[in-house]
């Protein structure tokens, strides 16, 4: 399975930037056996949106819509979609009407076992016996083993930085937040803030393929918009903004995984 999707899951992204008309497009993922698994709506006119998530193995069909029937392009705006499963590009577009689909699930090959049979007892007889007897004595020779050179290998990425974009609303002493751990530890936390109105910014390197609880809470019960300010909060990995939200009650959380830069999987939200 990918990382970050349990077994019998892979992994789905969708990249979508709306026309002047967001609210007009909406997109589901459905399978045989589970039906609608993961939909998105609601969207803004002319913003970037990237989400992910983990979804049946046999969820085969995506679907975008448009509720006027003019597409995401090009008569008001220019808005265009694309699809990945599991990092590999499904579909892409933008001109389409009322809807548009694509397969999220890989076809049999049918030409794989014919591309190889006829070239491979020909080539071998004519190269092999001119090539190694006149190369081989006059070319080892020639190098000098100081000047070799010696390619530090790369060391993988162990952690991303992640940014927390903290909003307040007119009472910001209410408001707190923590990231935790799949053991419960809190690794970032925030709060006691004393500016109304103000951003708060927060960077903390979190461990890649370590599932994480991003908790905001409002100690009045009233989160942190609309009805007190418009606050709001929001999580970041490069360029991509994967979690933002402002209206609750008391509190909202939000489990993830980092995949890799850019890519993060939304396990769980509440």
């Amino acid at each position: 399975s990918f990382p970050g999707c349990d077994n019998g899951e892979k992994y789905f992204k969708i990249s979508l930037e709306t026309d002047d008309y967001g609210d007009e497009t909406s997109w589901r993922i459905t399978s045989p056996t589970n039906g609608n698994v993961v939909s998105g709506n609601g969207y803004l006119s002319n913003r970037e949106y990237t989400e992910t998530n983990c979804i049946p193995s046999d969820a085969c069909t995506f679907e975008i819509f448009d509720s006027f029937g003019d597409g995401l392009c090009c008569d008001y705006g220019q808005g265009s979609y694309k699809v990945w499963v599991d990092n590999v590009e499904k579909g892409m577009g933008g001109a389409f009407e009322s809807f548009n689909s694509v397969s999220l699930c890989a076809t049999t090959p049918t030409t794989a076992p014919t591309l190889y049979p006829t070239p491979s007892p020909t080539l071998p007889p004519t190269t092999a016996p001119t090539l190694s007897p006149t190369m081989a004595p006059t070319l080892m020779p020639t190098f000098n083993p100081t000047n070799q050179i010696i390619v530090s290998p790369t060391l993988p990425v162990t952690c991303l930085t992640v940014k927390i974009n903290i909003l307040t609303d007119n009472y910001p002493g209410e408001t707190e937040w923590n990231i935790m751990d799949k053991d419960g530890n809190t690794v970032a936390s925030g709060g006691d803030y004393d500016q109304g109105s103000s951003v708060y910014t927060h960077e903390q390197c979190l461990d890649v393929e370590d599932v994480y609880t991003f908790l905001i809470s409002d100690n009045y019960g009233d989160g942190i918009c609309c009805e007190h300010g418009s606050g709001s909060y929001n999580l970041s990995l490069g360029e991509t903004t994967f979690i933002e939200g402002g209206e609750f009650i008391s509190s909202m959380q939000h489990k993830f995984v980092l995949v890799e830069q850019d890519t993060v999987v939304l396990t769980f939200q509440t």
